[in-house]
Protein backbone atom coordinates (compact mmCIF):
# COMPACT_ATOMS: atom_id res chain seq x y z
CA UNK A 1 0.00 0.00 0.00
CA UNK A 2 1.06 3.75 -0.69
CA UNK A 3 0.93 6.67 0.71
CA UNK A 4 -2.64 8.14 -0.26
CA UNK A 5 -2.28 11.98 -1.70
CA UNK A 6 -5.44 13.55 -2.54
CA UNK A 7 -7.69 16.88 -2.18
CA UNK A 8 -7.71 15.90 1.74
CA UNK A 9 -4.29 15.91 2.11
CA UNK A 10 -1.53 13.12 2.61
CA UNK A 11 -2.69 9.42 4.88
CA UNK A 12 -0.65 6.65 5.58
CA UNK A 13 -0.15 4.11 8.26
CA UNK A 14 2.24 5.28 10.80
CA UNK A 15 6.31 4.12 10.09
CA UNK A 16 4.97 1.82 7.57
CA UNK A 17 3.94 3.94 4.72
CA UNK A 18 3.84 7.75 6.72
CA UNK A 19 7.46 8.00 8.22
CA UNK A 20 8.98 11.74 9.49
CA UNK A 21 10.97 12.13 6.23
CA UNK A 22 7.73 12.46 4.28
CA UNK A 23 6.12 14.69 7.15
CA UNK A 24 9.56 16.52 6.42
CA UNK A 25 8.81 16.53 2.34
CA UNK A 26 5.50 17.97 2.65
CA UNK A 27 6.50 19.92 5.33
CA UNK A 28 8.90 21.94 3.44
CA UNK A 29 6.62 21.97 0.30
CA UNK A 30 4.13 23.30 1.85
CA UNK A 31 6.20 25.94 3.20
CA UNK A 32 7.72 26.46 -0.15
CA UNK A 33 3.96 27.51 -1.72
CA UNK A 34 3.02 29.74 1.47
CA UNK A 35 5.48 31.84 0.38
CA UNK A 36 5.09 34.74 3.09
CA UNK A 37 8.17 33.57 5.50
CA UNK A 38 7.12 37.15 7.87
CA UNK A 39 3.61 35.11 8.88
CA UNK A 40 3.63 31.68 10.72
CA UNK A 41 2.43 28.31 9.75
CA UNK A 42 0.09 27.17 11.79
CA UNK A 43 0.45 23.57 13.26
CA UNK A 44 -1.86 21.36 15.20
CA UNK A 45 -2.67 17.89 15.62
CA UNK A 46 -5.82 15.43 16.51
CA UNK A 47 -4.98 13.19 19.44
CA UNK A 48 -3.80 9.67 17.50
CA UNK A 49 -0.97 8.43 19.39
CA UNK A 50 2.07 9.22 16.77
CA UNK A 51 0.62 12.79 16.55
CA UNK A 52 3.21 14.10 19.20
CA UNK A 53 5.84 12.28 18.04
CA UNK A 54 5.05 13.77 14.23
CA UNK A 55 4.44 17.56 15.75
CA UNK A 56 7.15 17.89 17.65
CA UNK A 57 9.62 16.69 14.61
CA UNK A 58 7.45 19.01 11.93
CA UNK A 59 7.48 22.40 14.36
CA UNK A 60 11.28 21.21 15.10
CA UNK A 61 11.99 20.93 11.09
CA UNK A 62 10.15 23.97 10.35
CA UNK A 63 11.68 26.09 12.48
CA UNK A 64 15.26 25.30 11.01
CA UNK A 65 14.39 26.10 7.87
CA UNK A 66 13.78 29.49 8.82
CA UNK A 67 9.68 29.38 10.03
CA UNK A 68 7.58 30.57 12.93
CA UNK A 69 5.20 28.11 13.86
CA UNK A 70 2.05 28.56 16.29
CA UNK A 71 1.77 25.38 17.86
CA UNK A 72 -1.99 24.64 18.79
CA UNK A 73 -1.21 21.35 20.12
CA UNK A 74 -4.47 19.00 20.24
CA UNK A 75 -7.80 20.96 18.57
CA UNK A 76 -10.27 20.20 16.30
CA UNK A 77 -9.60 20.74 12.27
CA UNK A 78 -12.43 23.00 12.49
CA UNK A 79 -10.77 25.18 15.23
CA UNK A 80 -7.57 25.47 13.53
CA UNK A 81 -9.56 26.37 10.13
CA UNK A 82 -11.31 29.18 11.68
CA UNK A 83 -8.28 30.22 13.58
CA UNK A 84 -6.32 30.52 10.31
CA UNK A 85 -9.14 32.43 8.36
CA UNK A 86 -9.90 35.03 11.19
CA UNK A 87 -6.21 35.62 11.82
CA UNK A 88 -5.02 36.00 8.80
CA UNK A 89 -2.30 33.25 9.73
CA UNK A 90 -0.17 32.14 6.27
CA UNK A 91 -1.69 28.84 6.27
CA UNK A 92 -1.43 25.64 8.59
CA UNK A 93 -0.54 21.78 9.02
CA UNK A 94 -3.43 19.32 11.02
CA UNK A 95 -1.54 16.08 11.74
CA UNK A 96 -5.03 14.14 11.73
CA UNK A 97 -6.12 11.09 9.31
CA UNK A 98 -9.51 11.87 9.98
CA UNK A 99 -11.56 8.90 9.99
CA UNK A 100 -9.34 6.24 9.17
CA UNK A 101 -8.31 3.59 12.04
CA UNK A 102 -5.88 4.73 14.75
CA UNK A 103 -2.91 3.44 13.65
CA UNK A 104 -2.63 5.65 10.61
CA UNK A 105 -2.17 9.47 10.12
CA UNK A 106 -1.15 12.23 7.52
CA UNK A 107 -1.40 15.50 6.98
CA UNK A 108 -4.21 18.40 5.91
CA UNK A 109 -2.93 21.48 4.40
CA UNK A 110 -4.87 24.48 5.37
CA UNK A 111 -4.62 27.64 2.86
CA UNK A 112 -4.59 31.52 4.13
CA UNK A 113 -8.28 31.53 3.79
CA UNK A 114 -8.69 28.54 6.36
CA UNK A 115 -10.01 26.12 3.40
CA UNK A 116 -7.79 23.49 2.52
CA UNK A 117 -5.82 24.06 -0.44
CA UNK A 118 -7.49 23.64 -3.90
CA UNK A 119 -6.73 21.43 -6.28
CA UNK A 120 -4.15 23.39 -8.28
CA UNK A 121 -2.15 24.29 -5.30
CA UNK A 122 -2.21 20.41 -4.29
CA UNK A 123 -0.75 19.80 -7.28
CA UNK A 124 1.96 22.27 -7.22
CA UNK A 125 2.42 21.16 -3.46
CA UNK A 126 3.13 16.99 -4.43
CA UNK A 127 5.01 18.25 -7.00
CA UNK A 128 7.68 19.67 -5.03
CA UNK A 129 7.79 17.35 -2.76
CA UNK A 130 8.52 14.05 -4.96
CA UNK A 131 11.08 16.09 -6.68
CA UNK A 132 13.28 17.62 -3.76
CA UNK A 133 16.04 17.06 -1.89
CA UNK A 134 15.87 19.31 1.32
CA UNK A 135 18.88 21.60 1.75
CA UNK A 136 17.43 25.03 2.80
CA UNK A 137 18.84 25.71 6.21
CA UNK A 138 18.21 29.47 7.52
CA UNK A 139 20.88 30.98 9.71
CA UNK A 140 18.08 32.71 11.48
CA UNK A 141 16.10 29.78 12.77
CA UNK A 142 12.30 30.34 13.75
CA UNK A 143 10.00 30.83 16.84
CA UNK A 144 7.51 28.66 18.43
CA UNK A 145 4.80 30.21 19.80
CA UNK A 146 2.15 28.08 21.51
CA UNK A 147 -2.06 29.39 21.44
CA UNK A 148 -3.57 27.23 23.92
CA UNK A 149 -7.00 29.17 24.20
CA UNK A 150 -7.94 28.71 20.50
CA UNK A 151 -10.77 26.18 21.56
CA UNK A 152 -12.46 29.65 23.24
CA UNK A 153 -12.57 31.29 19.91
CA UNK A 154 -14.01 28.71 18.26
CA UNK A 155 -17.01 28.54 21.06
CA UNK A 156 -17.36 31.54 20.83
CA UNK A 157 -17.71 32.13 17.32
CA UNK A 158 -20.32 29.22 17.77
CA UNK A 159 -22.26 30.70 20.12
CA UNK A 160 -22.84 33.86 18.60
CA UNK A 161 -24.35 32.21 14.86
CA UNK A 162 -26.80 34.93 14.08
CA UNK A 163 -29.33 32.69 13.99
CA UNK A 164 -29.18 30.45 17.12
CA UNK A 165 -31.19 31.17 19.88
CA UNK A 166 -28.83 30.43 23.12
CA UNK A 167 -31.51 31.18 25.88
CA UNK A 168 -33.98 28.74 24.49
CA UNK A 169 -31.52 26.15 24.62
CA UNK A 170 -30.12 26.55 27.76
CA UNK A 171 -33.98 26.77 28.95
CA UNK A 172 -34.53 23.07 27.78
CA UNK A 173 -31.47 21.90 29.66
CA UNK A 174 -30.80 18.88 26.90
CA UNK A 175 -29.47 15.56 28.29
CA UNK A 176 -26.88 14.78 25.76
CA UNK A 177 -24.73 11.35 25.32
CA UNK A 178 -21.66 12.60 24.22
CA UNK A 179 -18.70 10.41 22.32
CA UNK A 180 -16.15 12.13 21.13
CA UNK A 181 -13.95 9.03 20.52
CA UNK A 182 -11.22 10.36 22.82
CA UNK A 183 -9.99 12.77 19.46
CA UNK A 184 -9.43 15.96 18.94
CA UNK A 185 -13.19 17.76 19.47
CA UNK A 186 -13.48 15.84 23.19
CA UNK A 187 -12.52 18.59 25.51
CA UNK A 188 -13.72 21.39 23.25
CA UNK A 189 -17.32 19.34 22.45
CA UNK A 190 -17.66 19.09 26.61
CA UNK A 191 -17.13 22.62 26.70
CA UNK A 192 -19.73 23.87 24.22
CA UNK A 193 -22.68 21.39 25.65
CA UNK A 194 -21.87 23.46 29.40
CA UNK A 195 -22.02 26.81 27.85
CA UNK A 196 -25.51 25.62 26.43
CA UNK A 197 -26.78 24.19 29.61
CA UNK A 198 -26.89 20.47 28.54
CA UNK A 199 -26.48 17.68 30.91
CA UNK A 200 -23.47 15.29 29.39
CA UNK A 201 -23.26 11.73 29.93
CA UNK A 202 -19.76 11.39 28.37
CA UNK A 203 -18.20 8.17 26.97
CA UNK A 204 -14.74 7.86 25.03
CA UNK A 205 -14.01 11.45 26.05
CA UNK A 206 -9.79 11.21 26.85
CA UNK A 207 -8.09 12.64 24.59
CA UNK A 208 -5.32 9.54 23.99
CA UNK A 209 -5.88 8.66 20.88
CA UNK A 210 -7.27 4.96 22.01
CA UNK A 211 -10.35 4.33 19.69
CA UNK A 212 -12.76 1.54 21.13
CA UNK A 213 -14.45 1.31 17.91
CA UNK A 214 -13.76 1.74 14.28
CA UNK A 215 -13.56 6.09 14.57
CA UNK A 216 -15.95 6.88 11.03
CA UNK A 217 -19.30 7.65 12.85
CA UNK A 218 -21.79 5.59 10.48
CA UNK A 219 -24.51 3.64 11.41
CA UNK A 220 -22.27 0.20 11.50
CA UNK A 221 -19.95 1.63 13.71
CA UNK A 222 -22.75 3.23 16.52
CA UNK A 223 -23.97 0.28 18.34
CA UNK A 224 -23.17 1.18 21.54
CA UNK A 225 -23.91 4.69 21.99
CA UNK A 226 -27.68 3.92 21.31
CA UNK A 227 -28.14 1.63 24.55
CA UNK A 228 -26.98 4.21 26.97
CA UNK A 229 -28.83 7.31 24.96
CA UNK A 230 -32.16 4.81 26.55
CA UNK A 231 -30.85 3.79 29.74
CA UNK A 232 -29.92 7.39 30.43
CA UNK A 233 -33.32 8.58 29.52
CA UNK A 234 -31.31 10.82 27.56
CA UNK A 235 -33.34 13.66 24.45
CA UNK A 236 -30.19 12.73 21.99
CA UNK A 237 -26.74 11.25 21.66
CA UNK A 238 -24.17 13.26 19.50
CA UNK A 239 -20.61 11.45 17.87
CA UNK A 240 -18.21 12.89 16.23
CA UNK A 241 -15.03 11.52 14.49
CA UNK A 242 -11.34 12.10 15.79
CA UNK A 243 -10.68 15.39 14.46
CA UNK A 244 -14.36 16.91 14.58
CA UNK A 245 -15.69 17.87 11.69
CA UNK A 246 -18.39 15.26 11.30
CA UNK A 247 -21.15 14.94 13.88
CA UNK A 248 -23.33 11.27 13.91
CA UNK A 249 -26.73 11.48 15.64
CA UNK A 250 -29.06 9.36 17.99
CA UNK A 251 -32.47 9.94 18.82
CA UNK A 252 -33.99 10.20 22.08
CA UNK A 253 -35.58 6.49 21.22
CA UNK A 254 -31.89 5.23 20.60
CA UNK A 255 -32.35 4.89 16.69
CA UNK A 256 -29.25 5.90 14.58
CA UNK A 257 -29.63 8.79 12.61
CA UNK A 258 -28.05 8.44 9.42
CA UNK A 259 -25.32 10.18 9.25
CA UNK A 260 -26.91 11.93 5.48
CA UNK A 261 -29.30 13.62 7.76
CA UNK A 262 -27.49 15.60 9.88
CA UNK A 263 -26.85 18.14 7.43
CA UNK A 264 -30.61 17.72 6.44
CA UNK A 265 -31.89 18.53 9.42
CA UNK A 266 -29.27 21.57 9.62
CA UNK A 267 -30.39 22.72 6.20
CA UNK A 268 -33.66 22.42 7.12
CA UNK A 269 -33.23 24.31 10.22
CA UNK A 270 -31.13 27.16 8.14
CA UNK A 271 -33.98 27.64 5.83
CA UNK A 272 -36.26 27.99 8.23
CA UNK A 273 -34.71 30.26 10.16
CA UNK A 274 -33.23 32.51 7.15
CA UNK A 275 -35.51 34.41 3.87
CA UNK A 276 -32.60 33.37 1.24
CA UNK A 277 -32.65 32.24 -2.00
CA UNK A 278 -28.72 31.19 -2.38
CA UNK A 279 -28.12 27.93 -3.88
CA UNK A 280 -26.91 24.95 -1.66
CA UNK A 281 -23.85 22.68 -2.56
CA UNK A 282 -23.08 19.29 -1.51
CA UNK A 283 -21.30 16.47 -3.58
CA UNK A 284 -22.87 13.55 -5.65
CA UNK A 285 -22.66 11.12 -2.55
CA UNK A 286 -25.23 13.08 -0.55
CA UNK A 287 -28.67 12.06 -0.06
CA UNK A 288 -31.40 13.50 -1.79
CA UNK A 289 -33.23 14.59 0.83
CA UNK A 290 -31.93 18.16 0.28
CA UNK A 291 -33.45 18.43 -3.01
CA UNK A 292 -36.63 17.93 -1.44
CA UNK A 293 -36.35 20.07 1.40
CA UNK A 294 -34.73 22.51 -0.86
CA UNK A 295 -37.66 22.62 -3.19
CA UNK A 296 -39.90 23.32 -0.72
CA UNK A 297 -38.47 26.62 -0.27
CA UNK A 298 -37.18 27.34 -4.19
CA UNK A 299 -34.21 27.49 -3.79
CA UNK A 300 -31.55 25.39 -5.99
CA UNK A 301 -28.95 22.47 -4.78
CA UNK A 302 -25.74 22.61 -6.72
CA UNK A 303 -23.83 19.05 -6.64
CA UNK A 304 -19.52 18.85 -6.95
CA UNK A 305 -17.40 16.08 -6.53
CA UNK A 306 -16.71 14.40 -3.10
CA UNK A 307 -13.98 16.38 -1.17
CA UNK A 308 -15.20 19.66 1.37
CA UNK A 309 -12.65 21.78 -0.70
CA UNK A 310 -14.57 21.07 -4.05
CA UNK A 311 -18.15 21.59 -1.90
CA UNK A 312 -16.65 24.97 -0.59
CA UNK A 313 -15.27 26.55 -3.80
CA UNK A 314 -18.36 26.28 -5.27
CA UNK A 315 -20.14 27.69 -2.12
CA UNK A 316 -17.90 30.51 -2.65
CA UNK A 317 -19.00 30.85 -6.54
CA UNK A 318 -22.43 30.62 -5.66
CA UNK A 319 -22.53 33.16 -2.78
CA UNK A 320 -23.90 30.00 -0.70
CA UNK A 321 -24.53 30.40 2.92
CA UNK A 322 -24.78 26.49 4.19
CA UNK A 323 -23.52 23.18 2.02
CA UNK A 324 -21.58 20.41 3.44
CA UNK A 325 -20.98 16.61 2.59
CA UNK A 326 -23.52 13.79 3.79
CA UNK A 327 -20.86 12.20 5.87
CA UNK A 328 -22.46 13.82 8.68
CA UNK A 329 -20.08 17.46 7.50
CA UNK A 330 -21.76 20.79 8.35
CA UNK A 331 -20.50 23.95 6.35
CA UNK A 332 -21.42 27.31 7.52
CA UNK A 333 -20.40 30.26 5.71
CA UNK A 334 -20.95 32.88 8.22
CA UNK A 335 -18.95 30.49 10.96
CA UNK A 336 -16.38 29.34 8.71
CA UNK A 337 -15.47 27.51 5.41
CA UNK A 338 -14.75 24.30 6.56
CA UNK A 339 -17.22 21.38 7.88
CA UNK A 340 -17.82 21.81 11.70
CA UNK A 341 -19.51 19.34 13.91
CA UNK A 342 -19.79 22.23 16.70
CA UNK A 343 -21.91 24.30 14.12
CA UNK A 344 -23.97 21.26 13.11
CA UNK A 345 -24.58 20.08 16.79
CA UNK A 346 -25.59 23.55 17.62
CA UNK A 347 -27.63 23.91 14.55
CA UNK A 348 -29.43 20.21 15.73
CA UNK A 349 -29.83 21.61 19.09
CA UNK A 350 -31.64 25.20 17.98
CA UNK A 351 -34.18 22.97 15.52
CA UNK A 352 -35.18 21.30 18.62
CA UNK A 353 -35.28 24.13 20.85
CA UNK A 354 -37.01 26.49 18.97
CA UNK A 355 -39.48 24.44 17.60
CA UNK A 356 -39.97 22.45 20.52
CA UNK A 357 -39.23 18.84 19.02
CA UNK A 358 -37.56 15.81 20.31
CA UNK A 359 -35.04 14.22 18.26
CA UNK A 360 -36.99 11.44 16.77
CA UNK A 361 -39.35 14.24 15.85
CA UNK A 362 -37.24 16.00 13.72
CA UNK A 363 -35.89 13.21 12.01
CA UNK A 364 -39.04 12.19 10.81
CA UNK A 365 -39.23 15.82 9.12
CA UNK A 366 -36.88 14.67 6.78
CA UNK A 367 -37.66 13.00 3.17
CA UNK A 368 -37.30 9.66 3.85
CA UNK A 369 -34.74 7.91 1.66
CA UNK A 370 -33.04 4.63 1.84
CA UNK A 371 -28.89 4.24 1.48
CA UNK A 372 -26.67 1.60 1.13
CA UNK A 373 -22.84 2.78 1.86
CA UNK A 374 -20.62 -0.04 0.76
CA UNK A 375 -16.65 -0.42 -0.35
CA UNK A 376 -14.31 -3.01 -2.15
CA UNK A 377 -10.85 -2.83 -1.79
CA UNK A 378 -8.91 -1.69 -4.58
CA UNK A 379 -6.55 -4.15 -6.55
CA UNK A 380 -4.24 -3.85 -9.88
CA UNK A 381 -7.07 -5.92 -11.51
CA UNK A 382 -9.70 -3.30 -10.96
CA UNK A 383 -9.22 -1.02 -14.31
CA UNK A 384 -11.63 2.28 -13.87
CA UNK A 385 -12.39 2.66 -17.44
CA UNK A 386 -13.42 -0.82 -18.45
CA UNK A 387 -15.74 -0.46 -15.05
CA UNK A 388 -17.80 2.70 -16.22
CA UNK A 389 -17.72 1.47 -19.77
CA UNK A 390 -19.28 -2.02 -18.56
CA UNK A 391 -21.75 0.50 -15.92
CA UNK A 392 -22.81 2.95 -18.98
CA UNK A 393 -23.95 -0.34 -20.93
CA UNK A 394 -25.51 -2.33 -18.38
CA UNK A 395 -27.64 1.42 -17.42
CA UNK A 396 -27.07 2.67 -21.17
CA UNK A 397 -31.15 4.22 -20.67
CA UNK A 398 -29.98 6.42 -17.64
CA UNK A 399 -28.61 9.68 -16.90
CA UNK A 400 -24.76 10.17 -15.82
CA UNK A 401 -22.59 12.37 -13.77
CA UNK A 402 -18.75 11.60 -14.82
CA UNK A 403 -17.51 14.84 -12.57
CA UNK A 404 -16.23 12.37 -10.08
CA UNK A 405 -16.35 8.43 -11.05
CA UNK A 406 -19.38 7.69 -12.36
CA UNK A 407 -23.11 8.16 -11.17
CA UNK A 408 -25.90 6.58 -12.71
CA UNK A 409 -28.93 8.47 -11.82
CA UNK A 410 -32.85 6.64 -12.50
CA UNK A 411 -36.25 7.67 -11.40
CA UNK A 412 -36.07 7.10 -7.53
CA UNK A 413 -32.43 6.06 -6.64
CA UNK A 414 -29.07 6.96 -8.13
CA UNK A 415 -25.48 4.58 -7.81
CA UNK A 416 -22.24 6.42 -6.78
CA UNK A 417 -19.38 4.87 -7.76
CA UNK A 418 -15.71 6.17 -7.05
CA UNK A 419 -12.45 6.08 -5.81
CA UNK A 420 -11.95 7.11 -2.29
CA UNK A 421 -9.56 9.92 -1.64
CA UNK A 422 -8.72 9.09 2.09
CA UNK A 423 -8.61 5.18 1.58
CA UNK A 424 -7.11 2.58 -0.92
CA UNK A 425 -10.89 1.32 -2.02
CA UNK A 426 -13.74 1.93 -4.40
CA UNK A 427 -16.60 3.11 -2.53
CA UNK A 428 -20.48 2.18 -3.73
CA UNK A 429 -23.47 4.51 -2.75
CA UNK A 430 -26.72 3.91 -3.59
CA UNK A 431 -29.72 5.43 -2.63
CA UNK A 432 -33.51 4.30 -3.35
CA UNK A 433 -36.64 5.70 -2.07
CA UNK A 434 -37.53 1.60 -1.62
CA UNK A 435 -35.28 -0.05 1.05
CA UNK A 436 -35.59 -3.04 -0.82
CA UNK A 437 -33.89 -2.07 -3.77
CA UNK A 438 -30.73 -1.40 -2.44
CA UNK A 439 -29.33 -4.90 -2.72
CA UNK A 440 -30.95 -5.40 -6.24
CA UNK A 441 -28.59 -2.62 -7.13
CA UNK A 442 -25.75 -3.40 -5.20
CA UNK A 443 -25.44 -6.88 -6.61
CA UNK A 444 -25.49 -5.93 -9.92
CA UNK A 445 -22.75 -3.68 -9.41
CA UNK A 446 -21.20 -6.04 -7.95
CA UNK A 447 -21.39 -8.41 -10.89
CA UNK A 448 -19.73 -5.88 -12.92
CA UNK A 449 -16.89 -5.24 -10.59
CA UNK A 450 -16.15 -8.84 -10.91
CA UNK A 451 -16.48 -9.73 -14.10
Amino acid sequence: MKLIKSVSGIRGIYNKTLNLDEIAKYGYAFSKIQKNKTTPILVARDSRQSGLEIQKYLVNFLNNIGRDVICCDIIPTPTAQLIIDKFKIIGGIIITASHNPQEWNGMKFVDSNGTFLNKQKNIKMFDIAENINITDASEKKGKTTYYTESIDFHLNNIINISFINVKKIKKKQFKIVLDTINGASCLGFKKLLELLNCEIIAINNIPNGIFPRNPEPKTENLNQIPNIVIQESADLGLVTDPDGDRLAIIDNKGNIIIEENTLAICINEFLNKNNTNKTIVTNLSTTSALDDIADKHNIKVERTAVGEINVVEEMKKQNSLIGGEGNGGVILSESHYGRDAFVAAIIVLNHLATNNLTMYQANKLIPKYYMLKEKIKLNDQINDDSIYSKIKEKYKNYKFDERDGIKIIGRGFWIHIRKSNTEPIIRIYIESKKEEKLLSLFNDIKLILNR
